[in-house]
């Protein structure tokens, strides 16, 4: 049964709080500068060691209240150790806010002086420090973090971040949108940027919608997105109004006017659908980049899970969600030619496109194909000729609105824009042959199905020269006839009807 020191020498501390216990069979020199707060438990075998007493202020060595120690505690404070309220320190812990010179070969050490003279060290509420943990020097430990056995802190530590190794690293995070620690993978964040206060630090996903005369439709995206965030969730969401002369101000106002995560800009004069993407995607402060069509709407449930899909996938330079695939697989590749297998052009569909800002920042040349109406597809292949690797979601998470498509020749945008961007990156990542299987794979996966529908619904899109155009880019392949006839008669039935 551990017997805990008496009245009388508690009463020799600076301050000694109730129900506290110092267990006998440990050692404190200069107790008039240590402050020991209640409900503390310090275990045998403890040193408190004050190194020049009765110098600059007291305490020293100040433990807060509720904090519990284990066996084998030493603290050994020059100027000041501070640890808050509820920190749990395991067995043969070593804490101290300077240290001795060594370099001296053949002098003893204690006769070399100090290495940190003005260091202190500052230990954050409920921290967490493992078995045989060295803290040595000027060093603060943020609340809620977790030390683990072993390590060496040398530097500052974040709030919320789980530290290991000698010298200590950041292995995770906690994300409380998530409850729960995420790994950081290889390239953990920046200290200095985790000190920053989590409301202060920059979000984990920017999701950026440019738009245009579409009141009803954003109001409908802006409710599926912000009524799935909370104030603790890494996000911002910014709309660029593309000098709308409906209602979409109103509507961003309102929406702006309940939730501090919108961010708005209006354009003085329409600056065109190309431009107005890319002009969004630059105000985005986020680690990520998420492009939302105006007229596409998040699926109840679906946000949180992607942005830990996001979180988990820190390294990537872009996370396609793949629309067509609701099978919920997320799985990585490396590779334009291997994104394009998975992507197809898809790679066009700007809510299905998330991109990392820091892969973002480094294309040359952003606005290359501006005017293609698919310069989106284009930054993604950029970006992978830096940061090879991609992660794809499969998973069908929007409701759309059914929009015609307008503003844009429907066969100069899928076959000359795409396959201009494609046959750009032949030999920047792409081959001859993943052009020409791309061609293929796209005409009757995709643009066969979309121009049918097109004629079947008489939209109102663009279609002129649609044959010409395919005639083009496709006379010299086998099936060059067969879809030829097939889309002359998708259009003597339009014409007809």
């Amino acid at each position: 049964m551990s017997v805990s020191i008496d009245a009388q020498t508690a009463s020799t501390f600076y301050s000694y709080g109730k129900n506290s216990s110092l267990e006998v069979g440990g050692q404190f020199y200069h107790p008039e500068e240590i402050s020991i707060g209640s409900d503390v438990s310090i275990r045998r075998n403890y040193w408190l060691n004050i190194i020049s007493p009765g110098v600059e202020r007291k305490p020293k060595i100040i433990i807060g209240d509720g904090c519990r120690c284990d066996e084998g505690l030493i603290i050994s404070a020059l100027n000041q150790i501070v640890l808050e309220q509820g920190v749990i320190i395991g067995p043969r812990v070593f804490i101290s806010d300077t240290d001795h010179e060594y370099r001296q070969v053949g002098k003893p050490v204690t006769a070399q002086g100090l290495i940190e003279a003005r260091g202190e060290v500052f230990i954050g509420e409920r921290v967490r420090i493992g078995t045989g943990s060295v803290i040595s020097g000027n060093i603060r430990i943020g609340r809620d973090s977790i030390v683990q056995p072993g390590s060496v802190v040398e530097h500052d530590v974040p709030e919320q971040c789980v530290v290991g190794g000698a010298p200590a690293r950041i292995m995770q995070i906690y994300e409380p949108a998530l409850d729960k620690w995420v790994d950081v993978g290889s390239k953990p964040p920046h200290n200095e940027m985790l000190m920053i206060p989590r409301q202060q630090r920059p979000p984990l996903l920017s999701i950026c919608i440019p738009t245009y005369n579409r009141a009803s439709d954003l109001d409908c995206c802006l409710n599926s997105i912000l009524s799935q965030l909370t104030k603790d969730l890494p996000v911002e969401v910014i709309v660029s109004d593309n000098a709308s002369t409906d209602e979409s101000p109103q509507v961003i106002s309102r929406y702006a006017a309940l939730y501090p995560c919108l961010k708005y800009s209006r354009n003085s004069e329409n600056i065109g659908a190309d431009r107005n993407i890319y002009h969004v995607m630059r105000q985005a402060q986020g680690t990520f980049i998420k492009l939302q069509g105006d007229d596409d709407y998040c699926l109840e449930g679906t946000l949180i899970p992607l942005i830990e899909v996001v979180n988990n996938h820190r390294d990537c330079g872009i996370i396609h969600i793949h629309v067509h695939n609701n099978d919920r697989q997320v799985y990585t590749g490396e590779g334009a030619s291997a994104f394009l297998n998975a992507s197809s052009i898809m790679s066009t569909f700007i809510s299905g496109m998330i991109v990392r800002k820091e892969d973002l920042d480094q294309v040359e040349e952003p606005t290359k194909f501006i005017d293609s109406c698919f310069n989106q597809a284009y930054l993604q292949y950029a970006i992978l000729m830096n940061n090879p690797k991609f992660c794809v979601v499969n998973w069908s998470m929007f409701r759309f609105g059914n929009n015609q498509p307008s503003g844009y020749n429907f066969g100069e945008v899928v076959f000359r824009s795409y396959q201009s961007i494609l046959t750009f990156f032949i030999g920047k990542g792409l081959t001859e042959d993943d052009v020409r299987a791309e061609r293929r794979r796209s005409l009757f996966h995709y643009i066969l199905p979309w121009y049918r529908g097109i004629m079947t619904y008489r939209y109102q899109t663009d279609t002129e020269r649609f044959e010409e155009i395919f005639s083009e880019h496709y006379q010299d392949e086998p099936y060059h006839e067969a879809v030829l006839s097939e889309i002359r008669a998708l259009k003597a039935t339009r014409a007809n009807s």
